[in-house]
């Protein structure tokens, strides 16, 4: 999905779906995550809230709306730092790499893990509904300093 608003027009149909209210705070929220091409903690997510839209939310209600979209599978969350970093999850299955020095972090994908993962699975006869891979180390920066 390239566009904020056809995506926003299907989060609305799922959220009348599931019985849930919107909200301009959710809207502006959901808007941040898509823009955005960092993971973003919810203290960013509070900044830019108040840069781009003068408004003034609380980290409560963001987190209570990323844990929403968390519980329905709609945002990834990891730990950089001892801080939770959010992304939606609309692109095709990715894994991350975390500098556990500078605390980068870079997407990527491998279609050799992934399919190894659905083999490992289906060997097991287990039904896999989602997975994170974050792998540790130090970035090529870190590494010649």
């Amino acid at each position: 999905m390239h566009n904020f608003d056809n995506f926003y027009m299907k989060f609305l149909e799922f959220l009348r779906d599931c019985g849930y209210k919107n909200s301009a705070a959710k809207e502006q929220i959901l808007k941040i995550l898509f823009s955005s091409d960092e993971h973003l903690s919810a203290s960013q997510i509070k900044t830019r809230i108040k840069s781009e839209f003068r408004r003034n939310l609380s980290l409560t209600a963001i987190y209570q709306f990323l844990n929403f979209l968390q519980k329905f599978g709609l945002v990834l969350a990891f730990e950089e730092d001892g801080t939770n970093k959010f992304e939606l999850n609309l692109r095709l299955h990715h894994d991350h790499l975390v500098c556990t020095k500078c605390g980068a972090v870079e997407s990527f994908f491998d279609k050799y893990i992934e399919e190894k993962q659905e083999q490992i699975c289906k060997n097991s006869g287990f039904k896999l509904e989602g997975h994170a891979m974050i792998l540790y180390g130090f970035c090529p920066k870190c590494q010649n300093k």
